[in-house]
């Protein structure tokens, strides 16, 4: 009889555990994932400043350097203003295939409150009544990537950055601080990349782009070919390399509105990059450019310590040929740019640390004339804005991303106008309260490595502070301030649109940011 009892133990006890497995079976099931996902971004700022274009015809979208050809200058008034930007992306991923092919598309929809209405163009709208055209294509790739597949192909338009990362999958933040930290590329192209896992501990990119095509028929194009590898030493040592080659045919030909595109057009001018004159009227020439470089970095986003340290150092070769009724030989490149930085974190989360940022880059008083050139030459000679440096959190000195329609800065591209610089970046950051209210002080200084005729080297200093408060996840409002006080290197006519030195800048903004899934 005192059998009875022990079975209908054992019963019971047999059928909790089955009930237990299948309760726990159906917690543990994740939802079958979406064959159309979207993720927003809305953006928000309102500025005030004593900046401002003088030419009424750029009175919308302005882009480049501080002072320069897009006629931004310092003004006795102050400018107010607010700008929104909605920035919608969606991933289209049909069960049918498996996840072996994923269509991403992004667009963009930016304005100035009050600015038009019922038109048609990009950067415009926000008036009363609405109605404008102004959607922006920025993405639309195919990705193919078989299953358990240690490699996948993106081919379309897509990011173009200058990281052996896959920024489909990617965070902005990751291309900012690490690899080139988007000095040279950070923009967007039509082509073909390959990532890899080439072993459990090294990774690698492949690409080419078409940056320009022009006449389909004629041997005037500009592409660029890219190669990336990145290994880790030990779980916090990474080192890296790349080989980047642009063939240059386009003669002058294509670019941006009347600006143009190349090393000798007004683009390069109008973003602070390298632009190189030839003598005489004729402007014409082919290129083959490359960069060879190399980066390292320690501890990554404080993965396992308080020190992060990272560094690259790339050159720029090169051969520039004059094209007229024959070509010839007008200058070989040769340009060096260097970038180290160490993060201290001092308190509890990422944000609590002291950082240390620096950067050199070569230059060339007198461009090709002596058959050589010297100037660092990036990206931003072939569209705008391509080189976005930003890891050095200035506001005004040197290009920050928070922006919308207005986009400038002193030195907007690292080349300096082909000058070279040398700056410095100090921030001091903290939360108080966790993950939720932060704070930020920086510095920032500038030299110009070659002086201009009537100026100094010193270019200035900048000072700025930020607040950041999440209201929600992802939700953030924020606030940003920015004085530079200006060096006697703007005492060179040369160096600004109006030909006189300016006023300091200053500048005063907020920001609504929104993340949504």
């Amino acid at each position: 009889m005192k059998l009875i009892p022990i079975l209908q133990f054992i019963i019971v006890v047999f059928s909790l555990n089955l009930y237990a497995q299948n309760f726990s079976d159906t917690r543990l099931q994740d939802p079958e994932p979406k064959e159309l996902q979207f993720i927003g971004y809305s953006f928000t700022r309102m500025t005030t400043s004593n900046i401002t274009p003088t030419n009424d015809i750029l009175q919308g979208q302005v882009i480049g350097r501080l002072f320069g050809q897009n006629s931004t200058n310092t003004v006795p008034q102050t400018a107010l203003y607010a700008e929104q930007r909605f920035v919608p992306m969606f991933i289209y991923k049909p069960a049918i295939l498996d996840g072996y092919a994923t269509f991403r598309g992004l667009f963009k929809i930016d304005y100035t409150w009050g600015d038009q209405a019922y038109g048609i163009g990009n950067n415009r709208g926000g008036a009363i009544n609405a109605g404008q055209v102004n959607l922006q294509t920025l993405l639309a790739n195919v990705e193919i990537k078989p299953k358990d597949a240690d490699w996948n192909v993106v081919v379309g338009l897509q990011r173009l950055f200058d990281n052996v990362r896959d920024p489909n999958v990617n965070t902005l933040q990751t291309a900012q601080t690490s690899g080139y930290k988007l000095s040279f590329w950070g923009t967007q192209a039509v082509g073909i990349s390959m990532f890899a896992d080439l072993s459990s501990i090294t990774k690698g990119r492949i690409s080419y782009f078409q940056l320009w095509e022009n006449e389909i028929s004629k041997n005037d194009d500009v592409a660029l070919w890219m190669l990336d590898v990145e290994s880790r030493l030990n779980p916090l040592l990474e080192i890296g390399g790349s080989i980047w080659y642009v063939w240059d045919r386009a003669k002058n030909a294509g670019g941006i509105s009347v600006l143009g595109q190349g090393l000798t057009s007004a683009l390069a001018d109008y973003n602070g990059a390298t632009r190189i004159r030839f003598p005489g009227g004729n402007q014409k020439y082919q290129a083959d450019l490359g960069w060879i470089g190399g980066h390292a970095a320690y501890n990554r986003d404080f993965l396992a310590g308080r020190i992060w340290a990272d560094a690259f150092a790339i050159a720029n070769i090169g051969i520039i040929d004059t094209v007229g009724t024959q070509t010839n030989k007008a200058a070989d490149v040769f340009g060096i740019t260097a970038n180290a930085s160490i993060n201290y974190k001092y308190g509890q989360t990422a944000n609590d640390k002291i950082s240390l940022e620096a950067l050199y880059t070569s230059g060339d008083d007198n461009g090709v004339n002596d058959g050589t050139l010297n100037s660092v030459i990036t990206g931003n000679v072939y569209g705008s804005p391509v080189g976005i440096y930003s890891s050095h959190r200035a506001l005004l000195l040197f290009p920050d991303p928070q922006v919308i329609n207005r986009y400038y800065s002193v030195v907007h591209d690292i080349s300096n106008m082909g000058l070279g610089v040398t700056a410095a970046f100090l921030n001091f950051q903290k939360d108080f309260i966790p993950n939720r209210f932060s704070g930020k002080v920086g510095v920032a200084t500038a030299l110009s490595n070659v002086k201009p005729n009537g100026g100094s080297n010193y270019m200035g200093t900048e000072v700025n502070v930020e607040f950041k408060y999440n209201l929600k996840v992802f939700l953030t409002v924020g606030v940003s301030a920015g004085y530079l006080a200006l060096g006697d290197f703007f005492n060179a006519p040369s160096v600004t649109y109006s030909n006189t030195r300016p006023k300091d800048p200053w500048v005063l903004f907020t920001t609504l940011s929104w993340l949504m899934f």
